[in-house]
């Protein structure tokens, strides 16, 4: 009988299950230059994620990099804490070689409306934080898989501890930027926006919250595209991560930025 392959979305497993547990970890990063900063990551523990493929082939060398990364996708995007019993959930798929899943189907589901919405959600949108899946390269263009929440392919419990890590800024990002000359402007601007796995603030997909000057706007979208982040982790990975923020405008008299065209 052909053994199915197994992979795991996680860098280690815990043997035993606590409901919502989670533990602060504090970490010290080391810039380029030299200087340290701190930030408080989080240990969680988690209904486990696996990737089974179910297709007869022989698949390349490269999957046992590209399954455990869908997996790992997976695992970070429905965060589903562990229950006792577990809440376990068995989806099959298509996923094609860029990392989306297609055909997806529920074979078992948790009974939770609002957690079965979201992993339905996360299955169809593997892809859209645009980060590129390892191992992809050589992997056919589409795998028959099933995906498993807290459980192993016998049925048989699994719990996975995953440590997750926010994005920090730089110290030296500016502390307050020059304002364009406009009777009224807001003293700040509330902005939401993505930090890339490169540690840089995204601006084809940043959001001023509270301006209606194109100036002002101009002005923060210019000093965010400028900030420098510690970028997001997620069991070590760095990783995209949504962030709110306020750009601060420095008071007094300040050179005039040009209006925009």
């Amino acid at each position: 009988m052909r053994r199915a392959l197994v992979l795991f979305a996680v860098v280690w497993c815990v043997s035993s299950r606590a409901a919502g547990a989670q533990r602060a970890l504090a970490q010290s990063v080391t810039l380029p230059g030299g200087v340290t900063v701190a930030r408080e990551c989080t240990q969680l523990v988690q209904e486990g994620v696996m990737v089974t493929s179910l297709d007869g082939r022989a698949l390349p060398s490269s999957s046992a990099e590209f399954l455990p990364a869908i997996a790992q996708r997976i695992a970070r995007h429905v965060d589903v804490p562990a229950e006792t019993p577990p809440r376990s959930v068995v989806y099959g798929a298509l996923l094609l070689h860029s990392g989306a899943m297609t055909e997806r189907f529920p074979v078992h589901q948790s009974g939770d409306r609002a957690l079965d919405a979201r992993i339905a959600d996360v299955l169809s949108n593997l892809t859209a934080d645009g980060d590129s899946v390892p191992g992809a390269l050589g992997m056919p263009d589409s795998l028959a898989v099933m995906i498993t929440f807290g459980q192993h392919p016998d049925g048989s419990p699994f719990v996975a501890s995953h440590t997750r890590c926010p994005a920090v800024p730089y110290p030296d990002n500016p502390a307050a930027i020059a304002p364009p000359r406009a009777s009224g402007i807001a003293s700040s601007v509330r902005m939401r926006a993505i930090v890339s796995a490169s540690g840089r603030v995204d601006t084809a997909f940043a959001r001023v919250d509270d301006a209606s000057d194109e100036r002002l706007i101009a002005a923060a979208m210019t000093a965010v595209s400028q900030m420098r982040y510690v970028p997001a982790e997620f069991d070590g990975a760095k990783i995209p991560q949504r962030i709110d923020l306020v750009v601060p405008f420095a008071s007094g008299d300040s050179a005039e930025i040009p209006p925009t065209r």
